[in-house]
């Protein structure tokens, strides 16, 4: 009896074992079983002009080991169909298509399945130089670094201007990194110009329904890195485009963007206590934006809310901004004239002086 069981139980150990290697076959078969060294990571929303030429730009690359990850955040366009036809002529594309979330749940759903070793983002209405995650790995690699990063080009209508990028290259120790980063010192808040050691995402996600996701992730990414590299040249493409979020115009969204470096200054003020001068230099930064193009868009009327809370943000913290050293004076000046009223008849005297100047 006893040996019949053990005929029996060796048996289905050797089905087992079977079905384990017929599993393991086909999923080598569709290229599964080989991790690519890279997971590239594209949320795809309403961008149905421009998809085509980030994807093409992405197949583009002269580093072949990568699986590129399009996520269709429920587009309204053609943009799940798009990219469905590039994943049948191409198997290192994997497509998800999930209900619209936003850019945070999109990375977040394509970080759920990605397996490579190193992470990089694009937004699909981008698109990157040929050579852009060459470059990066190899910097990585040869740095042990778990970042690396390139400058970028900003794309307009009429021209393409270069930033964050200089001659040579520069290495940063993770505190080294956030003090440039909070100085805009040739790095950027965009993960789309980086690339990442995946374990750095262990136990960090994209903030989901906040606006400014990359303000407020880049100082955590930072931190637990060990090292950051940037090849100094620009290697990514942001498009500028006319209607894109981004652009320099008033709407009530763009008060998010005191949460989200409110954020950055809690982080930082809690992980370098040192740096705080720094980030609250960034912060005032911002707030100088947002009165600037409220002025230049002449909507205090429409936003009063919006704008007396601005105002009032300057005047309460009118000891920190004149203290503080990493805001220009020219800026403080122009901060207090915003906040007390004054900015535009301060505009039209100067105006006036110079007219008479020239007369």
């Amino acid at each position: 009896m006893g040996s019949r069981y053990g005929w029996e139980r060796a048996r289905v150990i050797v089905l087992e074992i079977i079905i384990q290697s017929c599993r393991s076959t086909t999923l080598a078969n569709k290229g599964i079983a080989n991790m690519p060294k890279i997971s590239i990571i594209v949320p795809v929303y309403n961008v149905e002009k421009y998809i085509q030429r980030c994807i093409d730009s992405i197949l583009a690359q002269t580093f072949t080991d990568y699986e590129l990850i399009l996520v269709d955040d429920g587009s309204p366009d053609r943009c799940g169909e798009i990219c469905d036809d590039y994943a049948k002529k191409e198997n290192r594309i994997v497509v998800i298509h999930k209900k619209n979330g936003g850019v945070s749940a999109a990375r977040n759903a394509g970080l759920d399945v990605a397996r490579g070793e190193y992470l990089g983002f694009i937004d699909g209405d981008d698109y990157i130089a040929h050579d852009m995650y060459e470059k990066l790995l190899q910097a990585c690699i040869e740095n042990n670094a778990d970042i690396a990063t390139c400058g970028r080009y900003n794309v307009y209508e009429n021209k393409i201007t270069p930033r964050f990028s200089f001659e040579g290259s520069l290495i940063w120790s993770s505190k080294e990194a956030i003090e440039s980063l909070l100085a805009r010192d040739n790095i950027g808040s965009s993960v789309c110009d980086k690339l990442f050691n995946r374990k750095l995402f262990e136990k960090i996600r994209f903030p989901v329904e906040q606006y400014y996701e990359d303000i407020i992730i880049m100082p955590q990414l930072l931190f637990v890195a060990n090292k950051i590299v940037h090849i100094g040249e620009s290697k990514y493409y942001y498009n500028r485009r006319p209607d894109s979020f981004t652009k320099e115009t008033f709407t009530v969204k763009r008060m998010h963007l005191l949460d989200a470096y409110q954020e950055v200054l809690g982080f930082v003020v809690e992980k370098h206590p040192d740096l705080k001068p720094n980030a609250q230099g960034l912060y005032f930064n911002k707030l100088l934006f947002l009165m600037r193009i409220m002025q230049a868009s002449e909507i205090k009327g429409q936003f009063r809310n919006e704008y007396n809370s601005v105002r009032r943000l300057i005047l309460r913290n009118t000891w920190f901004i004149i203290s503080n050293k990493y805001l220009g004076n020219r800026n403080k000046i122009k901060m207090l004239l915003y906040a007390t009223n004054t900015y535009n008849l301060f505009h039209r005297i100067r105006i006036c002086t110079k007219r008479l100047r020239i007369t």
